[in-house]
């Protein structure tokens, strides 16, 4: 699949797999989780809404944000070489050229 075409949830557990994170869904639940460290219950896994989860990998990996660049409407994430995605919010954008860049423009 097309990491231009992942839904939010999607993206999130690629995210996840890219930081060789061990994120899933508890049974009958409809969220990712993952354990932050020892002794710490599961949290929510959400790198395309939680600043505080995505924001570090947007620096550790220098990505690059706009909004509007191409008068799209939609933000744009850029890594060097040559990728370039776009997205709804800053943190959608990035966390898509976050995946494309460890895995590609195709996942699955």
């Amino acid at each position: 699949m097309k990491v231009s075409d992942l839904t939010l949830d999607q993206l999130d557990y690629w995210v996840a797999r890219a930081r060789r994170i061990n994120a899933w869904y508890p049974e009958g639940a409809n969220e990712l989780v993952y354990v932050a460290g020892p002794n710490v219950p599961p949290r929510k896994w959400k790198p395309t809404r939680y600043w505080s989860q995505g924001g570090p990998l947007i620096e550790e990996a220098r990505i690059d944000i706009n909004w509007d660049v191409e008068g799209t409407g939609e933000w744009s994430a850029s890594v060097e070489p040559d990728i370039l995605l776009r997205g709804a919010t800053a943190l959608e954008a990035a966390m898509r050229a976050y995946v494309c860049k460890v895995f590609g423009p195709e996942v699955g």
